[in-house]
């Protein structure tokens, strides 16, 4: 089950990685190759290329050739951009579709379908002036109407995806999905039926529509969409950012049943390559658009290899793929290979230890401390990720433009200030087997981590044998990722959990420590100053006045832990740099300006 901050990641990934869409996931240990990235002053990564042999590459484009990705589970073959919660997917989409706004090499947003945007002085407004010279891939050419279609779809009561919420701030539609909460409530206690509510629901859709949806969502002109807010709301320009769909595609298809639709199969969008055909369980094939609005791909045609983690390396090493990415344990594997390029960079996502506020056991803040400073994190990150990642003290990880490593000092791991934390809360007694006891009660829970997940499932054990340094006893139970999900958010309340977050760019963490939302419910954590300093942050555009609050809000969390951050593992990706040309990697991957690149002619 897809987490809201779940679909962030996998729309920033297909965006970091191939430049198209919005501008990562989850991955520095600098290679021996050919390329490799190192660590730049930014935290992102600095990079170099080389021919074989040493001589700097001088050689220009040319017209041709084929790519060959790699991606280690097949897509689920839901290549809509509103419907999509798989990252596989997302590779797909993040080629084919495009959005409004993109990053650039600091990540910050600029214009991809527009030719530029503004805010209003009141900042209720913000105002899109497009692109006059895209076309959809089946020449239709995109137009306001588009824009248009494709929030108002998301917003529509019978729309199935995950995005509705990320839109709230837009004129009435907040006091609409309250409205659409409450009937669900009513719905779950028995006071009105499915059909009673579902009547209700699309009679407020109309009379959003035909009211507050006006100024809202409004198309000026062909080339002009305007989008007005209850109050300033600075999320909004990243949700904007989103892919967009081809009204005249969807448009008179029932939206609950969009993903029924032949074009959620078979996508057509305005990015820099067409869908051709996906094979499941062998490849994804894809052509270049020839009208692309940022320039004609050189490379002619993509092939998406589905081959798992060892076939793949297999297939790299023997210059059958040109980009796999990588796991640490797997970077010997490749190292030293003067044909192919090592390039790491920090990840926007990062793995926790989740725990239940609402078990006694983790109510006081001191017990919370002392579990983190118990774990061996640097441990973790030496042993399991090779090097490849950093401690994690907060909510942004090292690759995030709002990380702020002045304002939390790293906590090491330290067994003395974790024993007395637990006894100034009063675990100060011992069982027969030397596990601490309070009040006649054992400290002990269960931690449920995921099957599937090589670097969780060794976690696991790891933080058992931690936490028993210091007398808490954990029993392990792994399940199905499904499971531990449907465990998590579905209500279940297990006592701790070992998951992952991808994390926006933008600072707003969204429902994620909201305790309203089935998101913040997970752990039960309340906290007044962290409502008070996330509403205020939202409202504010000016990066320069946010700052001070993430600033203050990160270091709240770092204290209160409503979660034990773990570590942010970093992005490794290997490239063979006989075939592939043109690369400039940076902070938003290797493969970013992917229509800018070319293959070798004598290497095809």
């Amino acid at each position: 089950m897809p987490s809201w901050k779940r679909i962030v990641g996998i729309i920033a990934v297909a965006a970091l990685q191939f430049g198209c869409v919005l501008a990562t996931l989850s991955a520095p240990l600098p290679g021996e190759a050919a390329a490799q990235g190192t660590p730049g002053a930014s935290g992102h990564a600095r990079t170099r290329a080389e021919a074989p042999g040493g001589a700097e590459r001088q050689d220009e484009p040319v017209d041709g050739g084929t790519l060959y990705l790699s991606m280690f589970s097949a897509p689920r073959g839901v290549f809509n951009p509103i419907l999509m919660e798989d990252g596989y997917d997302a590779n797909i989409v993040g080629l084919v579709f495009a959005g409004l706004l993109t990053r650039d090499e600091r990540l910050e947003l600029i214009c991809d379908l527009c030719e530029s945007y503004s805010v209003s002085p009141d900042q209720r407004e913000v105002t899109f002036r497009l692109r006059k010279d895209v076309t959809w891939h089946d020449g239709h050419p995109f137009t306001a109407r588009d824009v248009v279609f494709t929030f108002q779809a998301i917003l529509h009561p019978d729309y199935p995806g995950v995005l509705t919420g990320d839109y709230a701030a837009l004129r009435g539609v907040g006091a609409m999905l309250e409205q659409r909460a409450a009937l669900d409530r009513a719905q779950a206690g028995g006071r009105i039926s499915a059909r009673e509510a579902a009547a209700q629901k699309h009679a407020a859709w109309q009379a959003w529509l035909d009211g507050d949806g006006r100024q809202a969502i409004r198309a000026v002109d062909d080339h002009t969409v305007v989008f007005a807010v209850d109050e300033p709301h600075a999320p909004l320009l990243q949700n904007l950012a989103i892919p967009l769909l081809p009204a005249h595609r969807f448009a008179g298809f029932p939206v609950g049943e969009m993903g029924q639709h032949p074009d959620t199969r078979r996508p057509v969008g305005t990015g820099p390559y067409r869908f051709v055909r996906y094979v499941p369980d062998q490849y994804v094939e894809l052509v270049r658009h020839e009208a692309y609005h940022r320039g004609r791909p050189y490379i002619e045609r993509i092939i998406y290899r589905i081959a798992n983690q060892d076939v793949a390396i297999g297939q790299l090493l023997a210059g059958e793929l040109d980009y796999v990415p990588l796991k640490p344990g797997d970077v010997v594997l490749v190292q030293g290979n003067p044909n192919i390029g090592l390039f790491t960079r920090p990840d926007l996502g990062y793995q926790y230890l989740g725990l239940n506020h609402r078990n006694p056991l983790f109510a006081d803040r001191r017990v919370r401390q002392a579990i983190l400073l118990s774990i061996d994190r640097e441990g973790i990150v030496r042993h399991l990720l090779k090097g490849y990642g950093s401690l994690l003290e907060s909510h942004f990880p090292r690759g995030h433009p709002y990380h702020d490593p002045e304002a939390i000092p790293t906590r090491r791991r330290d067994l003395a200030a974790a024993a007395r934390l637990l006894a100034e809360a009063g675990w100060t007694g011992r069982d027969a087997e030397g596990y601490l006891v309070k009040d006649g009660r054992t400290f002990r829970f269960t931690l449920v981590y995921p099957s599937g997940n090589a670097v969780r499932t060794a976690t696991a054990p790891l933080i058992q044998a931690d936490l028993k340094a210091v007398g808490i006893r954990v029993d392990l139970q792994m399940v199905e990722f499904a499971t531990l999900a449907e465990m998590v958010f579905g209500g279940r309340q297990p006592d701790a959990w070992l998951l992952g977050w991808g994390v926006g760019l933008d600072p707003d963490p969204g429902p994620v420590f909201d305790p309203e939302s089935r998101w913040g419910r997970a752990t039960g954590w309340r906290s007044d100053r962290s409502a008070a300093l996330l509403r205020a942050g939202a409202r504010l555009l000016d990066p320069a006045k946010r700052r001070p609050l993430y600033r203050e809000w990160a270091r709240l969390v770092a204290e209160e832990l409503p979660v034990i951050f773990l570590y942010s593992q970093d992005q490794i990706e290997a490239v063979r740099l006989d075939r592939v040309r043109g690369l400039r990697p940076d902070a938003r991957g290797s493969l970013w300006n992917i229509w800018e690149l070319w293959i070798a002619p004598e290497r095809r």
